[in-house]
């Protein structure tokens, strides 16, 4: 309907799970067991979690007035539908009430789906509207809304690694593809990241460093450290980067992983730093192209009138085609050095 918006109908679903809450707050607990009492936790959880979404992300696109009145048909969809879930979702728990009883397991596992997909629907939503502000705006095409947020925190000299699996975990999932390979499947722009012959996702860098001196980042453990990317383009080029600028938690980029096929270590691109950079499908695709952080900052000098001009190198904004091509690029482009150490964990 012409009325609906981005807000009337998330507003709809948050009555809905208020409703699912009351019928359970005020039910009679005496015979309740496990099941019910986490039950009325993950609706909680849910009603919260919606909630924390619906506060953060109009931040994302320039203010509240541009999330709540949205009206893009998409968006509107995906949450119509969701009213529409939600609502049975409700009418379940007063079915159960009459009826007594144990409450049916099951229900919890509906309702973590539901959270889930509320989730997804809100980020998207937002993707939306920051890509129509693009546009609108005549912004070259830059990385998905959720990388973004990635990217932001990755720009720190002191964030830690715990943030950003924080940050990527609120921003989308790692899954099993096939037999053998390991996804991330972003919760705004639903574009794959696809890390091939993976038994497990690492979480931590192959050499984890500490900022003891906020300009020179030293590592924790006796390896070597890792040279600067722009530092690697001076090298090569013989062309004045910006390698001084260049943050430790964009340069060490490497971490440890496990093939699926044969059990063999192998070095793979950090998680974090392929989904800080990754960009929106382009259409009828269903995986996500990548841009490189370090071209991101590199300058090089060209002759201007009279004197030389400091000219920031401009990449392809269609990205490099996958995690894969990402890491080539950085090992033959950037020709970072790989430590050695045995020190890394998994997701």
């Amino acid at each position: 309907m012409s009325h609906e918006t981005v807000g009337s109908l998330l507003a709809v679903i948050a009555n809905s799970l208020n409703d699912g809450l009351r019928i359970l707050v005020f039910a009679d607990k005496r015979a309740w067991g496990s099941d019910e009492f986490e039950q009325l936790r993950l609706l909680e959880e849910t009603l919260d979690e919606a909630k924390k979404d619906f506060q953060e992300l109009p931040a994302l696109v320039n203010g509240r007035f541009y999330y709540e009145n949205d009206r893009i048909n998409e968006s509107l969809e995906d949450l119509r539908i969701l009213c529409t879930r939600f609502e049975l979702h409700a009418q379940t728990f007063k079915d159960w009430v009459r009826s007594g009883g144990p409450i049916d397991p099951s229900l919890a596992l509906e309702t973590l789906d539901l959270r889930r997909e509320l989730h997804r629907a809100q980020c998207r939503a937002a993707r939306r509207v920051h890509t129509a502000q693009q546009i609108d705006t005549a912004t070259p095409r830059s990385r998905c809304l959720g990388a973004l947020q990635i990217h932001h925190l990755q720009q720190r000299r002191n964030v830690e690694v715990d943030e950003e699996r924080v940050a990527c975990a609120q921003t989308g999932r790692f899954e099993r593809l096939g037999d053998h390979d390991i996804a991330f499947v972003c919760d705004f722009c639903d574009g794959f990241l696809v890390w091939e012959d993976l038994r497990a996702v690492p979480t931590t860098r192959l050499q984890q460093q500490q900022l003891s001196n906020p300009n020179r980042p030293t590592s924790a453990t006796n390896t070597p450290t890792v040279p600067t990317a722009a530092q690697n383009i001076n090298n090569a080029n013989g062309t004045g980067g910006d390698g001084e600028n260049i943050n430790p938690a964009i340069a060490n980029w490497q971490s440890r992983g496990i093939a699926m096929t044969n059990g063999e270590a192998k070095t793979i691109i950090f998680a974090p730093v392929a989904i800080a950079n990754h960009l929106p499908p382009e259409v009828g695709e269903w995986t996500s192209r990548i841009l490189c952080p370090h071209c991101d900052e590199y300058y090089y000098e060209e002759q201007g009138d009279g004197d030389m001009e400091r000219v920031r190198y401009a990449q392809d904004d269609r990205g490099l085609e996958g995690v894969k091509a990402f890491q080539e690029h950085l090992e033959w482009t950037h020709g970072s050095i790989v430590p050695s150490t045995s020190n890394c964990g998994v997701m």
